[in-house]
């Protein structure tokens, strides 16, 4: 029975019609009145139901409007705040960048200044024959071929990768530790390194990925100077492969990450060294790199064992990068 039907029966039944074989008039027309009066109710009724479904699909598209816009302002400012964040990771790169390349030319440089001079005196005594002296010239223009290797390696360091693309990564993890060797050196600390057997080809921007090394490299530095005896100074390299990633762990002997700060050394901003020291964001962009930019993993973990009967007590990053390619 249908709604309009059961009104119709409602209605009779409330002015008592029930046999219509005789009726007056009045009562009738008293009938269709009340009849017309509830079907127009139910159209306004309806129509105030079609109105308010209107509107509130009107508020509900709005609201999806409003929020689909804060989405994409809220993305634009995370990816602007992430730019800021790697220009000031770059910019702090390059100070240390400018510090390293001191260290790798204060040698060089004294050697070619006292070569040069020593030679000049030399020359004015007449105490030198022109094998010599050609023998004199050969050394200096060693030593500033090297001078002029390491502002290649330093350049191709800084410079951003514009693509994805096919490198050895275990030539990355050298050139690394070949900016990094004097100063480490110079802070007596050991560097070992376990031989690899397999070949390092991975997927990625290897640029970036020596910034993520060298970044984790002058954090061990950094703990193990402030934590560690001279004698006990040393990082340890591993690196691995298993069947999609190319796998290294950097492992200092620092004593450790903090357990109350774990899970916090990637967050921006955070750090445990006085503000004149750093910005806390290295492993913040470090971990977006390896994450974000290159589809790998970064961990931390503190870690005490023995590899080739040393002992090592400090934290260990691992960092996991693709093979292939996405």
């Amino acid at each position: 029975m249908t709604l309009e039907n059961k009104v119709l029966l409602r209605q009779l039944k409330k002015l008592k019609i029930d046999d219509f074989s005789s009726f007056d008039e009045v009562k009738f027309n008293k009938f269709l009145h009340v009849v017309e009066e509830t079907y127009n109710n139910m159209d306004f009724n309806l129509y105030r139901l079609e109105l308010a479904l209107d509107i509130s699909t009107k508020e509900l598209r709005d609201f999806n409007d409003t929020l689909e816009d804060k989405i994409t302002s809220e993305v634009n400012k995370n990816r602007e705040k992430d730019q800021k964040l790697l220009m000031q990771s770059r910019y702090a790169g390059m100070g240390e960048m400018i510090g390293n390349i001191a260290h790798q030319w204060r040698q060089p440089l004294s050697a070619i200044s006292s070569t040069a001079s020593g030679t000049s005196v030399q020359i004015e005594l007449g105490l030198l024959s022109k094998e010599e002296i050609i023998t004199r010239m050969s050394q200096i223009m060693s030593y500033t071929q090297f001078l002029n290797q390491t502002i290649e390696d330093f350049r191709g360091y800084l410079a951003l990768d514009k693509e994805k693309k096919e490198f050895d990564l275990f030539e990355i993890l050298l050139l690394t530790l070949g900016i990094i060797g004097v100063t480490y050196k110079d802070k007596h600390i050991k560097i070992y390194m376990r031989d690899k057997n397999f070949t390092s080809k991975s997927f990625g921007f290897s640029n970036e990925l020596s910034q993520v090394f060298l970044n984790i490299f002058n954090n061990a530095r950094d703990a193990l100077l402030e934590h560690s005896a001279e004698i006990d100074r040393r990082v340890y390299v591993d690196i691995d492969e298993d069947e999609n990633y190319n796998i290294v762990k950097i492992i200092d002997n620092a004593g450790g990450i903090p357990e109350h700060i774990m899970n916090k050394i990637f967050d921006p901003y955070f750090t445990t060294k006085h503000q004149s020291q750093g910005t806390g964001i290295g492993l913040y962009m470090s971990k977006d790199i390896v994450e974000k930019n290159m589809n790998g993993e970064l961990i931390a973990e503190n870690i005490n064992t023995i590899i080739n009967e040393i002992s090592y007590n400090g934290a260990c990053f691992t960092i996991s990068i693709p093979k292939f390619k996405d």
